[in-house]
Parts: C-alpha cells; structure tokens; sequence
C-alpha cells in the first residue's frame, strides 16, 4: 500500500511539473517596447553624423547618440531573459526533438529579414562597383556571401561583411544553438542569490576579457562568442532569478534611465566600452518585475507595435547608407530642407520597417515553422425539419 502510494504521489508531481513547465506565461509587452528603443538607439549611432549636420540643434545629445552601440548590448541580454522565460522551464532536460524545435523557432524568427538584407546589400554592391574586399576591409566576397547564408560569417571573420550589422546576427544564432544545452545546465537553479551571482560572474569574466585583451579600438580580436555569450547567459541567468528563485528585482527598473542618463552626461562612461552593460541588463529584469510608470509606457500598442518591427529595423537602416549620405550633402545648411530630410528619413525608415516585418519577417516564421492544420470540428447531427441559425463568426488572437 505504501509503494503504491509512493508511486501514485510521485506520478502526480510528475504530472504537476509537466502542467507547470508547458503553461504560457503571460506576456510581457514592455520587453518588446524596449526593443524598439534599443533599435533606435542603434540606428542614430549609424547616423550620428548625418543627424547633426541636418540638425545642429541635437548636439547636445551627441554623447548619447555615440553610446548607441550599448543598444546591441540591451538586445543580448534581453534575447537571454526573453528565450529564458519562455523555453527555460520546459527544456529542462534534453530532448532532441524539443531543442529541434527550439532551433528550428529561432531560424524562422532571424533568417528571413537576414537573407532578404544579404541580397538587398548584394545588388547594391554590384551596382555601384563595392564587391569584393574593399579598402576598409568589408567583405563581400563569396566566400563571405555562403557564410552569410549559413549566419556564421562572424564566426570565422570578425571584420565587416555584407550588410554590417548583420555581425550580431550571426553572433545571435551562436547562442541559440546552445541555449538548449544552458538550458539544461541551469536547471537545477532554485536560489535568486545563486542565480543572480552566476549572472555577475558572467558579466565580470566578459568585461575582465575585454579590459585584458581588447586591441586599442575596443574590439576582441577573434573572439566573437565573449559579448554574446557573457550578455545572453546573464540575460538567461537573471530571467531564473525572478522566475525561480522570486527575486525582487522591480525596483531595479530605474537602472534603465538611470544609465541612459549616465552615458548621456558622462563621455567617459562609455567611449567604446562596455561597462554599462551589466546594469542594462539589470534593467531588463526589473523592467520584467515592474508594474511602474516605465512599465505602462513602453506597453503602449504603438511602442510595442514598434518593438515587433524592431528586428526589420535593425536589419535594414544601414541599406540606406548611401541615399542618406547623399540626401544630407544636398541638404547641408539650408534649414527648411534639412528638416525635410530628416523626416524623409524617419518615414523612410519606419515604413520600410513596418513593411519588412508584415511582408516578409511574420509570413516567412510562419511558413518555416509550419503551423500544423486543426481538424475541422464534427458537425452535430441535426434533423432534416430542424433550421439551425448562423453564428457569427468571432476572431481569434493569439500571443506569442
């Protein structure tokens, strides 16, 4: 009797930890508006430049605009916390199937807008003569177009290849292709002191890296995985901390404005550095813990619309290179169509943006995810003499 107790309890805790590890969490929107801002963080650090001469009046800004680069920081630790709150728990053990999925998921979401940029970047290559390896060192060879397509260009080269900021992307499909494994060995994680601790040994072995070994331009030499690995494993490791260990992390929100005040006041806090990251990715996880002010403005329909198109945007503001360059010269000094320009570009940008994700992100993840058909209900039986009224028919939204 007492075995089959045993048993009976154990099957049941069994059933309860699988009820637990596939029920959808809810959303978390203010996460996805923050995409939008990390995304145009890096956009004016692109444009810095063009930005000035058609506006002079932002030169206060300009040190915020140079520590643009710290937005792809925020998209790797948010990229940790958000693949972490969503597959975490239901990977905990390794399944073959289940971490096909997991790949097979995240190669639908980035491989599309990249391969539609890759060849965007190809034609205007060779329409204005850039192929091959240029002065600068940009390679757009085909050696460095079948890297592409594969996403592991900055694997094997870390200098610039087809459509530059593609770097990240291919640093990105790095991580998630261990995320199954980290999954499974951060699974016994129960403590947030634990977990929050690995986390700022994560940060710390990054930044020693790059205080150790960064050549004069701040960059790693052949060492792509640091940022990438040192940003989403804390990303990760912060996201069990709340999750698991119920941290009480919302009051740490503030480290989001907090630092983007900083960077903005004090030339020194970033300069090509990455000090700040650890406390963006602080921020992220109290973001996610919060209920505040910042909270209800970055779930506003039209910043988290902005957050989805967040990808494309990234994706493609640097195909724009040369219009932009150009339209800024002809513009330079005459104030009324500088001002027209700069809206141009906004616009342009954001509809082509807006464009990518609905045309092209969203229709290609679903195609290569494959969605399986549900079975059409069984109609009940009814008598011949019986009407039966039409029911309207009601839309169903899904989450993500």
């Amino acid at each position: 009797m007492a075995a089959s107790h045993d048993l009976s309890r154990v099957r049941h805790l069994d059933t309860l930890e699988r009820m637990e590890t596939t029920t959808r969490r809810p959303a978390l929107p203010a996460l996805t508006g923050l995409r939008a801002l990390a995304a145009g963080w890096v956009v004016v650090f692109h444009y810095r430049e063009e930005l000035l001469t058609l506006q002079p009046a932002l030169a206060p800004l300009d040190t915020l605009m140079r520590a643009g680069y710290l937005g792809v920081d925020l998209f790797f630790a948010l990229s940790g916390f958000v693949l972490a709150y969503t597959y975490a728990d239901r990977m905990r053990s390794f399944r073959r199937g289940d971490s096909a999925r997991f790949v097979r998921n995240r190669f639908a979401r980035v491989w599309p807008v990249h391969v539609l940029a890759l060849h965007v970047d190809l034609a205007l290559a060779a329409l204005v003569g850039t192929l091959g390896t240029t002065t600068e060192g940009i390679r757009r060879t085909g050696g460095a177009y079948l890297e592409n397509l594969g996403m592991v260009h900055y694997w094997v080269n870390d200098r610039p290849s087809f459509n530059s900021p593609a770097w990240s992307i291919s640093a990105e499909w790095f991580a998630y292709l261990l995320a199954p494994l980290l999954f499974v060995l951060v699974a016994r994680l129960r403590r947030a002191g634990s977990a929050l601790a690995l986390a700022g040994a994560s940060y710390a072995v990054m930044l020693g890296i790059y205080a150790t070994m960064a050549l004069p331009n701040g960059n790693l030499e052949n060492m792509f995985w640091v940022r990438i690995m040192g940003e989403f494993l804390a990303g990760v490791l912060l996201c069990l901390a709340w999750t698991r260990g119920r941290a009480r992390l919302g009051g740490l929100a503030v480290l989001l404005p907090v630092t983007v005040a900083v960077v903005a006041l004090v030339p020194e806090a970033s300069g090509g550095h990455y000090w700040a990251a650890p406390a963006l990715g602080l921020g992220v996880a109290g973001l996610a813990a919060s209920s505040g002010t910042l909270v209800r403005v970055l779930s506003w329909r039209w910043v988290v619309a902005a957050g989805e198109a967040s990808y494309a945007l990234y994706m493609v503001h640097w195909l724009f290179e040369r219009p932009i360059e150009w339209a800024t010269g002809l513009a330079a000094g005459d104030p009324w169509a500088s001002t027209l320009v700069l809206v141009a570009v906004v616009g342009v940008l954001g509809a082509t943006a807006h464009l990518v994700a609905t045309r092209v992100e969203q229709p290609a993840r679903r195609r290569l995810v494959g969605r399986p058909r549900r079975k059409p209900a069984p109609k009940p039986a009814v008598p011949p003499a019986t009407e039966v009224p039409e029911r309207p028919a009601h839309a169903l939204a899904a989450l993500r």
